[in-house]
């Protein structure tokens, strides 16, 4: 994602370049696409096999969780986790929020505002912390090659296409930051996140009803 060299004439211009790249475009892509489809997969695999062995003690801490801190705690967890790379997914917010039986439209939107906010938060830490030499050494071990997701001179199809890649989020928002990508793109990647999160939750669902 570029961030102030190029025109808009840049940002619209064909992401192949020329005829014979297209083809490694069109695999990268379709890589992209299938490592996607198998992280949703890994998904629901892995919360099938918790509720399956594991489901009077997810509904224990899921009811606990959720009359102790609410769904503001839901929507916190979330924050944290995509906000600062913390090592608890939201979809485990997800997970013990459907085992406490939270109304989805409540969870859906506490879970959404939270990813989203901490990955704007997480996008602004980097970005004014990025020139501190230590700050920005911890940061490139975190993002490692993520910044290839994140191209220069294409930004608006770069968060598209970092969406739908399986790098955490808020890898993808440190690198954002890193760069110090433009408000356009940054709210591209922001918005994109809310059908990855309700796609997440609906996989999360489906896997708890397999009991």
């Amino acid at each position: 994602m570029n961030t102030d060299t190029h025109t808009p004439d840049d940002i619209e211009a064909p992401m192949g370049g020329d005829a014979s790249t297209a083809p490694a475009s069109r695999r990268s892509r379709a890589r992209l696409v299938l490592r996607f489809l198998l992280g949703l997969g890994l998904l629901l695999g892995v919360v099938v096999l918790l509720v399956r062995t594991l489901r009077p003690e997810l509904e224990g801490v899921g009811t606990w969780f959720v009359s102790r801190f609410g769904l503001l705690g839901v929507a916190a967890g979330t924050f944290i986790a995509d906000g600062f790379h913390f090592p608890v997914p939201p979809q485990f917010y997800m997970l013990i929020a459907t085992a406490a039986h939270a109304d989805p439209a409540a969870v859906l939107a506490a879970t959404s505002a939270g990813s989203v906010s901490g990955g704007a938060a997480g996008y602004l830490v980097a970005r004014r912390l990025g020139h501190i030499e230590r700050v920005a050494r911890w940061l490139e071990r975190v993002t490692g090659k993520a910044k290839e997701l994140v191209g220069r001179r294409y930004p608006y199809r770069s968060a598209v296409a970092a969406s739908m890649s399986p790098v955490a989020f808020s890898v993808l928002c440190y690198v954002a930051g890193l760069l110090r990508v433009r408000k356009g793109p940054l709210l591209v990647l922001l918005v994109l996140r809310v059908p990855k999160i309700v796609l997440y939750y609906y996989l999360v669902r489906v896997g708890w009803g397999f009991s």
